[in-house]
């Protein structure tokens, strides 16, 4: 019989609650009428950060598969907000890189990217925080 115990509620919480972060971030990029998503807005932010990526870094930092990842680049792309150079040894992999007019979206979307996050962790302290991450970090290592 299925009981109320935390182990039978952290799953289906944890995956709610990253639910309702994907929601309320979507509404209010669609609120704002940004041209990208907030999936579209974390990939020019780790751009903006680590110019020069190639798509299979990117997969890894995003834990996306290349289809998925092709599929995404190729809409910032096509918005004029990354471009992709080919690489200087002239393999088949292609640096992505943020163009100045993706650093001017990202950096109007930043501010509101803070608000989203100060009202999520509203009345949340940091010590709490500390060890939300500590023990989703324990079960983390659990699954290795």
């Amino acid at each position: 019989m299925y009981t109320k115990s935390p182990k039978n509620l952290f799953g289906h919480t944890l995956v709610e609650t990253g639910r309702q972060i994907k929601m309320y971030n979507l509404k209010m990029f669609a609120d704002n009428n940004f041209e990208i998503t907030p999936e579209q807005f974390l990939i020019l932010s780790i751009l903006d950060d680590n110019s020069n990526l190639h798509q299979m870094q990117l997969c890894e930092l995003l834990f996306k598969d290349r289809s998925n990842m092709a599929r995404l680049i190729g809409v910032l792309e096509k918005k004029g907000l990354v471009i992709k150079q080919q690489s200087v040894d002239k393999r088949l992999v292609n640096k992505i890189q943020i163009t100045e007019k993706g650093k001017k979206l990202k950096n109007l979307i930043v501010p509101l990217i803070k608000e989203s996050r100060n009202k999520i962790l509203n009345e949340i302290t940091d010590d709490e925080l500390t060890f939300c991450i500590e023990i989703l970090k324990k079960i983390q290592n659990n699954l290795i």
